[in-house]
């Protein structure tokens, strides 16, 4: 399998990385900062200091879509240009999922660097099919991945509930779906949806998500046990990795996937998340940090050490073929 790279960015740093396509395909050439010596293979990929966005509204979203470019290329493979799995975040009606389509989505599709398109589900009553099938018309040829998150999707019936809207969501040509419980969501959580579902919907593929990196043993062996619930389904085709950048608990947690995967017989697609340097996600994550979300001293220190985390993360994930899934803190 070969190493795709994808990353949900904010429609800034796409432009950016639309840019970046002519001036690195195709092939991806070592930043030496002067001064530094190119046998110093642990920071030699990295570009220079990152600014606040105060300071430069360009240079933030520049230098975090390169950081991620040359983590790629980090012990001096070559190859093309990644391409990019972009979560539209902030968009919050079918006109601005129209106009982003028609045009930034469009150009960044032509240039060769947008592999898939996530909408999330962030709050109750979103018309999360009339988005995605704006997508597919607009944007034919480019994967669609919806999530559905059962916090927001509340039913007297989640599972039936939940089956219909999966094919509605294959008639407009939805090519995945992510099922989560969210934060704090019901007791009906995702296990018992996936235990009720039945037959599933023909064409989709069934996602779930998985957290490798929770802080203690307890809470990370409950979260395994979910996970084979989940498999045992028969359901799920996908397994969604949430964020962290403890490289042992994610070889950890990816290596009992693709076991428990094999053990009960099912093939399953692994995709990872990890965050893109910012100076708004940096401060969230120390300040209010996400439920289960815990992470190392050097991502909390600063922009650049939100970087090196994240690029140690992105090795894991490509020595052990999964797909990352880098998030941005900004908005189109």
């Amino acid at each position: 399998m070969g190493f795709k790279f994808a990353l949900f960015l904010s429609s800034a740093a796409l432009r950016m990385l639309v840019s970046l396509k002519a001036k690195y395909s195709p092939g991806l050439a070592p930043y030496h900062k002067p001064g530094r010596s190119s046998g110093d293979k642990s920071r030699r990929f990295l570009p220079g200091p990152l600014r606040p966005k105060s300071q430069s509204i360009q240079s933030l979203p520049y230098r975090a879509a390169a950081i991620t470019l040359f983590a790629l290329a980090r012990r001096g493979r070559r190859g093309p240009m990644p391409t990019c799995r972009l979560e539209l975040m902030g968009i919050h009606d079918s006109s601005g999922y129209q106009r982003h389509a028609r045009g930034l989505l469009q150009k960044a599709q032509s240039a060769g660097v947008l592999s898939g398109l996530n909408i999330p589900n962030k709050k109750p009553g979103e018309p999360l099919i009339e988005w995605a099938g704006i997508l597919v018309k607009e944007l034919p040829g480019v994967e669609v991945t919806v999530h559905y998150s059962l916090k927001h999707q509340r039913s007297s019936n989640s599972a039936e509930a939940f089956h219909e809207w999966c094919m509605d969501a294959a008639r407009v040509g939805v090519r995945r779906v992510l099922l989560v419980t969210g934060p704090n969501g019901p007791r009906h959580d995702a296990v018992r949806v996936l235990q009720q579902l039945g037959r599933p919907v023909s064409g989709l593929r069934y996602g779930v998500a998985f957290n490798a990196c929770l802080p203690s043993e307890a809470a990370r062996e409950a979260e395994r046990q979910r996970l084979v619930q989940k498999l045992r389904t028969g359901v799920v085709q996908d397994v969604w990795l949430n964020t962290g950048v403890d490289e042992d608990l994610l070889r950890e947690g990816i290596q009992f996937v693709r076991e428990t995967s094999t053990r009960l017989g099912v093939q399953v697609e692994l995709f990872a998340s990890a965050m893109l340097p910012s100076v708004a996600q940096l401060q969230q994550m120390r300040e209010r940090p996400w439920n289960g979300v815990q992470f190392s001293e050097e991502f909390l220190s600063s922009l650049r050490g939100m970087a090196q985390a994240t690029s140690k993360a992105l090795d894991v994930f490509r020595d052990n073929g999964v797909e990352p899934i880098v998030e941005s803190k900004a908005r189109p």
